[in-house]
């Protein structure tokens, strides 16, 4: 009977109990927090190796550009522009003349979309055999095309023939930038 009349113990067991339901009650609070930093940090880590793993990659491209930069000036080279048209003329002028021929341009459509086609339309004149180099050498230019219609006939004086031809020929141009 001294046990239940001697309530010392009786608190110090509810005081334990209740020290102990408040340390479990923090240890829980503390396992809930730490629980949820970890998946933050986690999460962390795989966006920074995410963008780490970005950044080799633009690094790399980077480098590359670098390293192909006369080639892609090249290829930039070998596109038409409304600003570089009249060097596809310069060129062509340069062809008739390297040839033997008379170059005279008659009509240029450029596009207005991508959906469209830069178009050429000219006149050459003179002997078969330099009419032929020049076609020939269109296949060698820079840009590139394609003929898409030619209309050669002979030039004659009355009835008599001169040896001279000419050709209407309209140039399809394919690398033609807006």
């Amino acid at each position: 009977m001294n046990l239940l009349n001697n309530k010392k113990p009786f608190w110090a067991l509810a005081v334990g109990l209740a020290v102990l339901a408040l340390l479990g009650a923090l240890i829980w609070f503390t396992y809930g927090k730490i629980k949820q930093s970890s998946m933050v940090s986690a999460e962390a880590e795989g966006k920074i190796a995410f963008l780490e793993k970005k950044e080799r990659e633009f690094v790399l491209a980077e480098s590359n550009l670098k390293d192909f930069g006369p080639e892609i000036d090249l290829l930039d080279g070998a596109f038409l522009s409304e600003g570089t048209f009249v060097d596809l003329l310069r060129l062509l002028e340069s062809l008739a003349k390297k040839t033997g021929i008379t170059f005279s341009a008659q009509n240029a459509r450029l596009p207005q979309s991508d959906k469209e086609m830069a178009s050429l339309n000219f006149e050459i004149t003179g002997d078969f055999r330099g009419v032929a180099n020049f076609l020939a050498l269109l296949d060698k230019m820079p840009y590139a095309g394609i003929v898409d219609g030619a209309n050669i006939s002979p030039k004659a004086e009355g009835q008599k023939r001169t040896g001279v031809i000419t050709a209407r020929i309209n140039y399809i141009i394919f690398n033609f930038k807006i």
